[in-house]
């Protein structure tokens, strides 16, 4: 065992080599996916979805590069078979790995029925990283280089820089951390700056990874003098200014108009003071329990409201003994049950809302944290029953809100994906479910107090009147949060 018996190796056992190559490759590609697990989590997907899709993209993605490089080095290549696979000894062109990269990205996701643009917005900011790790492979297998320079242009540099750049029994100029630096700067753009402040389109970031990446790598491959060639044209600077023009299409939004990018969006509910106007029944129960239970209390209006969005649980646990829920649930269901006919209401437009979207083809649901037998009850009493094929209450949601698993299991229900989604509540509660996948939330009401309350939760829109999701719908848009990355 031979640790760092050369600048290319780590460590060698026998014939058996650990390259600084291969693991700063693999080093960057880790961060670059930590990066995007992060982001698709916070996007209400299992982390199952990048861990079964990295290690076979990152095997394509080598032998794409591996690939790319053999055929434009065909001249060694034919002559020197045995040197194909020897890729420790460097020869990975990073657009062969990004072509075939993209190629199985494309089919992977679109098997899962998730949003290929999404995922871009998502992996290529860290791809960035992932690059800027494999650079500093090229250089410790003195790759990568410029034109001859004079000794003293490394005066500024660490002598580790300085020494490795010797190539060839001259100092060279080293384009490898040019292109690296220059990737680092372009991932903090991206991930810190662009994506909150610049973001309009779906695959915005990787559009824009596109446009910094291509000048990026048109520039630096001007100055080096390794580069694989076509006759007297530089093949990287061809395919940058392709990837540049696919970025600048994509970020002005032309692209999304010419293949249809933009897809109608998934329809869930709330109930209670979404679809039927509950506020006086709810009220009036919530009075009669504490009356009956709790007579000493005087409920204010402001407790009152605060009863909308958590589970019945959730609200009598404040206020009685946990042994006494269940007793208490049950009183509340009796009341209710006996005032529903009475005092339950359908919203005003609901009926029109609801009836016109089916008819466009919209796939609806309903989502409530009220109990299945409540929610059907309230659903056939105000005659919106036959619109919606999916309905979930409590028993079927395998969190209540303000988790986000109820409308995932609706949108798995339905066999579609949750990619454009919005949820429709009337409360904080409904809003915070939204974001906690990144859904588009819409706060309906038109009661000013619960609108005010709404908006200190930052839904995507605010309506007052039902109807106004009609027109809504048809906006062409990402049906998602894009302030939550």
């Amino acid at each position: 065992m031979s640790l760092f018996p050369d600048t290319k190796v780590i460590l060698s056992f026998g014939g058996f080599h650990i390259t600084w190559y291969a693991v700063l490759i693999l080093t960057g590609v880790i961060i670059a996916y930590i990066l995007a697990q992060k982001t698709v989590k916070k996007w209400g997907y299992s982390s199952a979805l990048l861990e079964d899709y990295v290690i076979p993209m990152m095997v394509l993605s080598i032998l794409g590069a591996r690939a790319y490089y053999v055929i434009f080095e065909w001249d060694f290549y034919s002559s020197h078979p045995d040197q194909i696979l020897a890729i420790w000894n460097g020869g990975l062109a990073i657009y062969g790995g990004l072509i075939v990269g993209v190629l199985y990205s494309v089919y992977y996701f679109k098997k899962r029925n998730v949003s290929i643009l999404r995922m871009f917005d998502a992996i290529m900011p860290g791809v960035m990283v992932a690059q800027a790790f494999g650079r500093w492979g090229n250089f410790m297998n003195q790759e990568a280089f410029g034109k001859i320079v004079d000794e003293s242009y490394f005066d500024l540099f660490p002598g580790f820089i300085k020494d490795q750049m010797y190539i060839q029994g001259a100092y060279r100029e080293p384009t490898f951390l040019y292109e690296s630096m220059g990737n680092i700067l372009g991932f903090l753009f991206i991930y810190f700056i662009f994506r909150k402040k610049f973001y309009r389109h779906r695959g915005d970031c990787g559009f824009m990874y596109c446009v910094w990446y291509g000048a990026l790598r048109f520039f630096v491959e001007g100055l080096r003098t390794d580069s694989l060639m076509i006759g007297p044209l530089r093949v990287s600077q061809l395919v940058s200014i392709v990837i540049i023009g696919i970025g600048i299409l994509g970020l002005s939004g032309i692209l999304h108009k010419l293949f249809h990018w933009y897809k109608k969006p998934v329809l869930l509910f709330d109930l209670d003071g979404t679809l039927q106007d509950s506020k006086h029944l709810v009220f009036e129960t919530f009075k009669e329990v504490f009356h009956k239970l709790k007579p000493d209390l005087v409920l204010s209006e402001e407790e009152l409201y605060s009863f909308f969005g958590p589970t019945l649980e959730e609200t009598f646990g404040r206020y009685f003994k946990p042994e006494d829920i269940e007793n208490v649930i049950e009183e509340y269901q009796k009341i209710n049950r006996r005032l529903h006919n009475d005092l339950l209401k359908a919203m005003p437009g609901a009926f029109e809302t609801v009836s016109t979207l089916k008819e466009q083809g919209y796939a609806m649901a309903v989502v409530s944290n009220k109990r299945i037998a409540v929610v059907q009850m309230g659903l056939k009493a105000v005659g919106l029953e036959p619109y919606f094929d999916i309905v979930l209450g409590k028993e079927q949601l395998p969190e209540p809100k303000p988790s986000p698993s109820g409308l995932l299991k609706a949108c798995e229900l339905m066999k579609t994906g949750h990619d454009d989604v919005i949820y429709v509540g009337d409360n904080v509660t409904d809003i915070v479910c939204a974001k906690n996948m990144a859904a588009y939330s819409i706060g309906f009401s038109n009661d000013p107090y619960q609108r005010e309350k709404q908006a200190k939760a930052h839904p995507c829109a605010q309506i007052q009147d039902l109807r106004e999701l009609i027109e809504l719908c048809k906006e062409e848009k990402a049906w998602s949060d894009n302030t939550i990355w």
